[in-house]
């Protein structure tokens, strides 16, 4: 979903919530969380995805959505690593390697964003 700048709140020193449907919620850009270099550095250039895991909703800011697929998942544990918050990788049909996103470890990825930044 497309946002703006208005809809978000800063809490604390750096904490942030974004207003979606009149609910605020955590917002994890994740270019910070793995500490990468993003293309979109504004709510407006990027794209908010809401997940839900265990009746907490987050709002992860985006670059983009390349499109959705099914895909046969590899475990990174047993292939190379364990990596916190990826819970696998893909091979795409480019060739290129995708990482899937671990919703499960979003609670502990958003109170760590969270603490880092306050």
């Amino acid at each position: 979903m497309q946002v703006s700048e208005a809809d978000l709140k800063t809490v604390g020193r750096d904490g942030r919530l974004l207003k979606v449907r009149g609910e605020y919620l955590p917002l994890l850009p994740l270019h910070e969380v793995f500490n990468i270099s993003p293309k979109a550095t504004s709510l407006e250039q990027g794209i908010v995805i809401i997940v839900e895991n265990q009746g907490r909703k987050t709002a992860l800011f985006v670059d983009e959505l390349l499109g959705q697929q099914q895909v046969v998942i590899k475990s990174l544990e047993s292939n190379f690593r364990r990596v916190h918050g990826i819970s696998g990788a893909t091979i795409m049909g480019d060739g290129r390697v995708a990482l899937i996103l671990d919703v499960n470890a979003l609670g502990a990825l958003v109170a760590q964003h969270q603490t880092m930044a306050g």
